[in-house]
């Protein structure tokens, strides 16, 4: 011990004689914090600057004409761009966006065709047809910029579909809600009507013996005939509302039949642009297992398959939402299979989201072609299946509406012959003459009538409950209609929240900072001591001790330089000093006892363990999207550690991870420790003697 305290005291005493030597010394301390803070600063919030990524917008787009208004969906796409800070948008001709693109003054450029709200339009039709954007990069100017741009030109797809669905769907409940109220209007004339009819029906055999008897039972029928009178009336004036009634049921059958086909179009559109999400997430997926993809672009990439498969969350939803209720409209559950299907798609693709958040992308994959599989059979059965099925629940709900017409003009005709008979029956009663075999010889006839009409609504009764069907037509139009066009939102939740992208990169910087300044400690520092009298360890302990106190420093000025003079977030400032002190004692005892045992090929062993670190550490993509041979080594790389230790301070520390962390840390520490012990003595001659060679060479 103390020959090791005397090798220690000779250093401090060089550096502290020798000024230009005490100056060396301190630039020593420093190097690492200027590497660390330069780069900190330089990533610090990028996805906040976007607005310089100029992208060119032109508008081709000659509008269309929508449920007679004429719309231009793409001015409509230009006019909230100039309200989006979140690119640099410049809106311009078609010739000069993509000019501009070609010669790299504009990243990108959207070109909005002549055909867009045309195409757009025809959603409403029984041949729909995809609109389309055409999105111009230069891939060549920037890794990172096409991956931005991009993200803006989804965005303007996602919102376009986004209004467009809430405006189409605001139409068709607008149909629904109109024929709802209007039948609920006239409900109780309805009600009346069936109930004058049934009465009707149960006085007539009454009414029919009396008149067989009539000159016996005079009074009576007196009494009948002015009891079915006063109710001839009430049907009378009934019968001058229900003129209106059938007209606008009349109107309206037309109006629902359309809603019906609009909800088939969107339908099988929908089915479309599901199967075209997924299969973008596919390609997504494929992309991120396949290729090693820098941090930045991968995060991206998962960013763009969250935003796809949420998409297809709501459109599913939609879909579900709109085959459960037309559903409701027919008594044999025909649409149940595809709510099944929908439903099996719908926990399929969150299942999806589940794996992507969790970098599973095996799963995402399965998954992803699990559900292309079913889309297809979907896409390919619905034009011979469900399309049918849609027709007959269309069918039957016609028939609704037509029997009420049919009902109530049988009705008007019936009700004149009843009153004309009524009427015969009162003056033959009053007149006690007439001829009795004649109104005998029509009754039968009249007495049909009114029991096939009274059969005809006890028929529609038992089959359709009409306050239901009012119930399915009325709705809040624009609390529905936007339900359709957003019915999932995210709540994002943040766990450890990190305000801005520099102090997230923060420990990643800090840590390759901290093994960039033991590698120039290594390079400019002896690991030797000149004089012989020491034994192998000692020298490696000894000196180390220099290493150890300026690697201290560097920590320090690293860590404290980061959170007070860049403004570095950190939840837990004294522990991130301190796993720093730790790390940095790590990295230059791992270094120096490279060069002490092997000599300049030491140096060359730190310099290429610290390029492996860097991309297999997971400090800037995760580990999961890099090739099996950087996931294999990762576990075996201090850097992972260190990086993961002090994010865990960054953040807020979960002390089993740091404790597993620090552990694993310290086990590198001891096990450097005794292995540069162990070989320092054996090794030493040979790597004295290979110095020599080197130094005599007068190149090294």
């Amino acid at each position: 011990m103390r020959n090791i305290r005397e090798i220690f005291i000779d250093d401090l005493k060089s550096i502290y004689k020798n000024f230009f030597v005490c100056i060396v010394v301190v630039f020593l301390m420093f190097i690492p914090s200027i590497y660390a803070w330069f780069n900190i600063v330089a990533s610090w919030d990028p996805y906040a600057n976007t607005e310089g990524i100029l992208v060119g917008v032109a508008n081709n787009d000659k509008g269309a004409e929508l449920n007679g208004e004429a719309v231009n969906i793409g001015k409509e796409v230009i006019e909230g761009l100039k309200e989006n800070k979140d690119l640099g948008w410049r809106f311009t001709s078609e010739k000069e966006a993509k000019a501009k693109v070609e010669k790299g003054d504009f990243y990108a450029s959207i070109i909005i065709p002549e055909n867009f709200s045309e195409h757009i339009a025809t959603i409403m039709t029984d041949d729909p047809k995809k609109a389309e954007i055409d999105y111009y990069v230069n891939e060549k100017i920037n890794s990172i910029a096409p991956k931005i741009t991009a993200a803006g030109a989804n965005s303007i797809v996602d919102n376009v579909s986004k209004t467009f669905i809430k405006s189409a769907s605001g139409s068709i409940l607008a149909i629904f809600n109109e024929l709802g109220i209007t039948l609920q209007n006239e409900l109780p004339t309805i009600q009346k009507m069936k109930n004058m009819v049934y009465l009707l029906e149960g006085q007539l055999p009454e009414l029919e013996q009396n008149i067989k008897t009539v000159q016996t039972h005079v009074k009576k029928a007196e009494d009948i005939i002015k009891k079915v009178n006063d109710g001839l009336d009430s049907i009378e004036g009934i019968t001058l509302q229900k003129d209106k009634l059938v007209s606008d049921v009349s109107s309206y059958v037309d109006s629902t039949r359309q809603a019906f086909e609009g909800i088939n179009s969107i339908l099988k559109n929908d089915i479309a642009n599901i199967r075209s999400d997924n299969e973008s997430v596919l390609v997504l997926a494929n992309r991120l297992t396949g290729q090693d993809l820098p941090d930045n672009e991968s995060n991206q990439l998962v960013e763009q398959g969250v935003t796809r498969l949420n998409k297809e969350l709501y459109l599913l939803d939609s879909m579900y939402n709109l085959l459960v209720r037309v559903n409701q409209f027919n008594e044999k559950n025909l649409l149940q299979p595809e709510i099944q299907l929908v439903d099996e798609l719908r926990d399929n693709t969150s299942n999806q989201l589940q794996a992507l958040n969790n970098r599973a992308f095996g799963n995402l994959i399965e998954l992803g072609g699990n559900n292309d599989q079913v889309l297809a059979s979907f896409q390919e059965s619905y034009s011979k299946e469900t399309g049918p099925k849609f027709n007959e629940i269309w069918n039957e709900t016609e028939s609704i509406l037509n029997n009420v017409q049919v009902t109530m003009a049988e009705g008007t005709k019936v009700l004149p012959e009843v009153r004309m008979l009524l009427n015969e029956t009162n003056r033959t009663l009053e007149t006690r003459t007439g001829d009795i075999d004649k109104l005998m010889n029509k009754f039968p006839e009249i007495e049909t009538k009114i029991k096939a009409l009274a059969s005809k609504m006890r028929e529609i009764d038992k089959t359709y409950d009409l306050e239901e069907v009012i119930d399915f037509l009325r709705n809040d139009i624009e609390q529905e209609s936007e339900f359709f066009s957003e019915p999932v939102l995210l709540n994002k939740h943040s766990l450890f929240p990190i305000p801005n992208y520099g102090s997230a990169m923060s420990p990643f910087f800090t840590a390759l900072s901290l093994w960039v300044g033991g590698t120039i400690l290594i390079s400019m520092l002896s690991v030797g001591v000149s004089q012989k009298v020491y034994s192998p360890y000692q020298i490696y302990i000894g000196r180390y001790l220099i290493f150890f106190i300026i690697g201290v420093m560097q920590a320090l000025s690293v860590s404290i330089g980061n959170i007070i003079l860049i403004g570095v977030y950190v939840a837990d400032k004294f522990e991130y000093i301190l796993f720093s002190v730790l790390i940095s004692t790590v990295f230059t005892l791992i270094v120096y006892t490279f060069v002490s045992v092997l000599g300049n090929v030491g140096k060359g062993i730190s310099v290429v363990l610290m390029v492996l670190q860097i991309s297999s550490s997971g400090g800037t993509f995760p580990i999961q999207v890099t090739p099996p041979f950087f996931q294999h080594i990762n576990p075996f790389l201090p850097f992972t550690y260190a990086v993961g230790l002090l994010r865990e301070s960054v953040g807020g520390i979960t002390w089993s991870v740091a404790g597993k962390d620090i552990f694993i840390l310290i086990l590198f520490l001891i096990i450097t420790l005794i292995l540069g012990i162990i070989l320092k003595k054996p090794l030493h001659a040979r790597t004295q003697k290979m110095k020599d060679k080197l130094y005599g060479s007068r190149i090294f």
